[in-house]
């Protein structure tokens, strides 16, 4: 094993002196570019740098400010060129926004190519090829006002670097890594619609016996997809109906308060994303292969060639609605069949094994492969499973109210008042119209009988610019709301969740009764609560502001406009939550005011209650096999689940979830990909 001194002693024999500069200024950063350069002692740097945790490394890379490239005249040794198919991943590329082609254009532009081509020192003023330059991602970053820029990621040939002269380039943390082109590190493009299933003798493809996945939102739809091309036999079951059907039953809703019970902003084909506004956005890392995958399968199916690249995909509920028809399209041409305005009831179980589920018009389907995708609104389904001891776990959430602001004034607040009129223009500027993302955690001290802290965390949550407030309610009796917009983001108002995480202490009053549940009997709660201030009709609560921080009244006749079609009505929403929740908000919002002057202040800034159902109160319990831990053949997934947050990581969840299956039901090992690709044909 190599010994730090050794290191040092082969790197002081083989660096360049242009790299000695590096050194000096932060030996540790050079240890680790060094690993590029000195490949023999590969191995070692990354046996050692597997002992540290992923923080470490970022903080020892973060040590000191340097060059992405040597500054000194390359005299040692010759500079070896990139292998062939490599090329190098520049990051945090800036663009002034004047000089760039706008938020709706991802072509490689002249400018972009002058800054990349000064990025990499090339010789004389030299600049690469257009088409030596690939877009990876851009975003627009406004933090700063006077300084607002498109950032872009971009991957550059290393033969053209070469060929131009460029230096070498030093990888760093953030800055710039080698990519090694090869074709595992590009997602393969799914199958065209129409492509028959795969062509083997595998006899478990042959089965009689269906994989049934309830539900067909992100996750259901990724489970089905990956079972389906694996040419194993699925039915999905949707509780809802279709995209068409169920548009002219939301419109019924919004219309003439004929709220369907089954069909409506939670129910139906997509799951409660389909009325949303559409955000792609992820923290798992857009770069893995699940999320490289989900999005081309997006894009084959009619997404926007933007969902590839851009910092903040979103589709928005227009867009959504023709992806999920082809989506449909392309589940039946693979034999998967589909049903709608089916509702599973129970599942059938015997000795902890599935065999298969029950539905509502009494009929059975036997499986032993069941994936419960249902959302997390289907509460009949978690009551079902309490009932007959599926195991769950209690988990955290968040509750807290919708608040709606002038879309102007967001964009004033971002990019200025003279940006912000001449170059959003309600969505058809070339700067995106403005959003935001804020958060808070405090402390909050209980009253005398419990002396425990709470500590909440306050944030905004599915910001919609550009958008409208809508009921998300299944039950008449009840009222929750969400957040939606259309792509073009181009209403008046831009509204967003500010919620506060919710503690057992919140819901302690019912776990006596509702036992795991209780989490659930409290969102309900306080949607029934919701439900009489309004008055009922689906009427929302709502308060401004700065009556909310004065624990006032809002007089009606001081009401702003609401996004919200079906009527607001002025109450005490500083009542509404506990103390404790309440003086979290209260904090919150202050601070947010100092971030963002006008954010609680303005007199047109109002709340909307109740945002309840932000993600699923419990987990269903599953192991690395994806099984419920006592029930075998039940495979929970997606957000209603506990396993996911949102379209794409419900969807990558369900793409887990359905190739674990594979993999299971083919035989072909527990590596899933390798399963996977078996029976597909490759991934």
């Amino acid at each position: 094993m190599c010994t730090l001194g050794s290191r040092i002693h082969s790197l002081s024999n083989e660096l360049r002196p242009c790299d000695f500069v590096n050194l000096k200024n932060n030996l540790r950063s050079a240890l680790q570019q060094s690993r590029l350069i000195h490949r023999s002692c590969r191995a070692v740097a990354g046996s050692e740098r597997t002992e540290r945790s992923k923080s470490q490394l970022r903080r020892k890379l973060r040590g000191g400010k340097q060059s992405l490239f040597g500054n000194a005249p390359n005299t040692s040794a010759p500079y070896s060129p990139p292998a062939a198919g490599e090329s190098y991943r520049l990051f945090n590329v800036k663009v002034p926004f004047s000089e760039d082609s706008g938020k709706d254009s991802y072509l490689i532009h002249q400018k972009l190519v002058e800054i990349v081509s000064k990025k990499l020192s090339l010789k004389n003023g030299s600049l690469l090829p257009v088409k030596a330059v690939t877009l990876v991602r851009k975003s627009f970053d406004a933090r700063k006002i006077n300084q607002k820029a498109w950032v872009y990621v971009v991957d550059v040939d290393g033969a053209a670097v070469k060929a131009a002269g460029g230096r070498c380039p030093l990888e760093q943390l953030g800055q710039m890594e080698i990519i090694n082109n090869k074709a595992s590190d590009t997602t393969a493009a799914p199958p065209p619609l129409g492509t028959p299933p795969p062509n083997t003798e595998d006899k478990n493809l042959n089965r009689k016996d269906p994989v049934v996945v309830v539900g067909s939102g992100p996750a259901g739809l990724f489970a089905a997809l990956a079972i389906a091309e694996a040419g194993l036999p699925v039915i999905m079951l949707e509780r809802g109906q279709p995209v068409d059907v169920r548009g002219r039953d939301i419109g019924a809703l919004m219309v003439r308060r004929l709220l369907n019970p089954e069909s409506n902003l939670c129910y139906g084909e997509g799951g409660a994303g389909t009325w949303s506004d559409g955000k792609l956005t992820t923290r798992i890392g857009r770069n893995e292969d699940p999320v490289r995958y989900v999005l081309q399968v997006l894009y084959e199916l009619g997404a926007p060639e933007s969902v590839l690249v851009a910092g903040k995909p979103h589709l928005g509920t227009d867009r959504l609605v023709r992806i999920l028809r082809a989506f449909r399209e392309r589940l039946l041409s693979l034999n998967a069949e589909i049903r709608f305005g089916t509702r599973m009831a129970e599942l059938l179980v015997e000795n902890n094994t599935v065999k298969g589920v029950k539905l509502a018009d009494g009929s059975e389907i036997k499986a032993s492969k069941v994936v419960l995708a249902v959302g997390h609104s289907a509460r009949d389904i978690y009551q079902h499973l309490y009932n007959i001891d599926v195991a769950m776990t209690p988990k955290p959430f968040s509750m807290g109210f919708r608040i709606e602001h002038p879309q102007a004034l967001i964009d004033s607040l971002q990019y200025g008042q003279a940006h912000a009129e001449e170059l959003v223009r309600r969505g058809k500027g070339p700067i995106p119209v403005a959003e935001y993302r804020l958060a808070a955690n405090f402390q909050n001290n209980m009253d005398d009988e419990n002396t425990d802290n709470i500590n909440r965390g306050i944030y905004s949550f599915c910001m919609c610019p550009g958008g409208q407030i809508v009921p998300t309610n299944t039950d008449p009796d009840l009222l929750c709301i969400n957040g939606m917009s259309f792509s073009r983001r181009d209403s008046k108002w831009a509204n967003s969740a500010l919620v506060s995480t919710v503690a057992e202490n919140d819901w302690s009053h019912l776990i006596s009764e509702h036992k795991e549940l209780a989490g659930m009997a409290l969102q309900r709660e306080i949607e029934l609560e919701a439900a009489k201030r309004g008055g009922g009709q689906f009427v929302a609560p709502v308060q401004r502001v700065v009556d909310f921080l004065d624990n006032k009244i809002s007089m009606t006749d001081s009401l702003p406009s609401s996004s919200y079609r079906l009527g607001i009505k002025s109450s005490a929403l500083h009542e509404l939550y506990s103390e404790s929740m309440t003086e979290a908000i209260r904090k919150a919002l202050i601070r947010f005011e100092k971030q963002m002057p006008g954010f609680a202040s303005s007199p047109l800034a109002l709340l909307h209650a109740a945002e309840t159902r932000t993600s699923a109160p419990v987990r269903i319990d599953r192991g690395a096999d994806t099984q419920s831990l006592t029930l075998k053949g039940l495979h929970p997934s997606g957000e209603g689940a506990g396993y996911a947050g949102g379209i794409v990581s419900s969807a990558v969840d369900g793409l887990h979830v359905g190739r674990q299956i594979v993999a299971e039901l083919t035989g072909h090992g527990g590596d899933v990909i390798e399963a996977y690709s078996a029976v597909k044909g490759g991934y």
